[in-house]
Parts: C-alpha cells; sequence; structure tokens
C-alpha cells in the first residue's frame, strides 16, 4: 500500500509541475500588434517586433487566447503599438493573408500587453 502512495504522490508532482503550455522563459519587448484584417486584404492577428525598421522585423503568431487579448487591446484601429511580455511556445503557425498569401511565424503566448 505505501508503495502505492509513494507512486501516486510522485506522479502527482510530475503532474501537477508542468505547465499547462510548454513555453520558453518570459520575454519583454515593444511590438506592433496588428489586428484580424483578412477581410480588408491584410493579415490575420499577428505581432511585429522592430515595426519600424523592415531589415530587423519579426513576426510573430500569438495562440487564440493571445489573439484575443490583442483583439481587446487593440479595439477599432487596425494596430497599436504597446509593451508585451511574451513567451515563445516552440511552434511554427501560418499567417494568413489578403490575396491567398500568407507567412510562417512562430507561435507565441502574450502574458500582458501595456
Amino acid at each position: 500500500m505505501k508503495t502505492i502512495l509513494i507512486i501516486l504522490t510522485v506522479f502527482c508532482l510530475f503532474a501537477c509541475g508542468k505547465d499547462e503550455k510548454d513555453a520558453g522563459p518570459e520575454l519583454e519587448a515593444e511590438a506592433m500588434l496588428h489586428a484580424d484584417n483578412l477581410a480588408a486584404d491584410g493579415c490575420r492577428t499577428h505581432v511585429t517586433l522592430h515595426y519600424g525598421d523592415l531589415q530587423k522585423q519579426i513576426k510573430y503568431a500569438p495562440d487564440a487566447e493571445s489573439a484575443a487579448k490583442i483583439e481587446s487591446f487593440v479595439g477599432q484601429s487596425m494596430e497599436k503599438s504597446a509593451v508585451i511580455t511574451y513567451r515563445l511556445t516552440g511552434n511554427k503557425k501560418v499567417v494568413e493573408c489578403g490575396w491567398g498569401s500568407k507567412f510562417d511565424a512562430e507561435e507565441i503566448i502574450i502574458d500582458s500587453i501595456r
């Protein structure tokens, strides 16, 4: 009986210690948040770092929960600048754009927007 309890306790500790979504360390950056603008030949919701410098731009695709945060923050405007804290998930996503174009981007989880 003790053996079973020990095994169950160890299993529970490992299960509780694992994050819901495997993600990297939390990062912070100034970013341009783009709302879903596919209907007007834009792109689905995405995030751009180094927005003002085309040579350094990095585009990320938010997970579903983070996309909702972006839509709420941006509101009626199509894009808005903010400081975000985020984590890379290690997954890739395809961001759909108008006229059948698309781009691959790393997926992120946004923890906060300010």
